[in-house]
């Protein structure tokens, strides 16, 4: 049984979509595309934290900021190949999943978590 799980795990190193992630991974870090996300997750924490102490009035000019940043987000080349790429991935290892798991047990929920 560890052989079968060894040689699907190296299967799924060589996929070409686990490649294509690794390599979007890898071109997030640069400079630029950092310094972007920083700006998002700070400004996305600052929000979170004031909209409990003021009203949205006073929040209007944050909200707005923080809706051209994370249109600047998307609109980053880099950032989208890695959310592609990233559900990509994520549809192969569900298909695995499903694969490896199905017929063992009602029990076993083989959906995705859904939000």
């Amino acid at each position: 049984m560890e052989e079968i799980i060894n040689e699907l795990i190296d299967a799924i190193l060589k996929d070409e979509k686990f490649k294509a992630y690794q390599q979007a991974q890898e071109a997030l870090y640069d400079e630029k595309t950092l310094a972007l996300l920083s700006r998002q997750k700070t400004m996305q924490e600052d929000y979170l934290r004031l909209k409990n102490y003021l009203d949205e009035s006073s929040l209007s000019q944050m909200k707005d900021e923080l809706r051209e940043i994370k249109k600047e987000v998307l609109d980053n080349p880099k950032i989208k190949a890695y959310y592609q790429t990233y559900h990509e991935l994520n549809d192969l290892l569900e298909d695995v999943t499903k694969t490896v798991f199905q017929g063992i047990s009602e029990d076993i929920t083989l959906e995705r978590f859904q939000l």
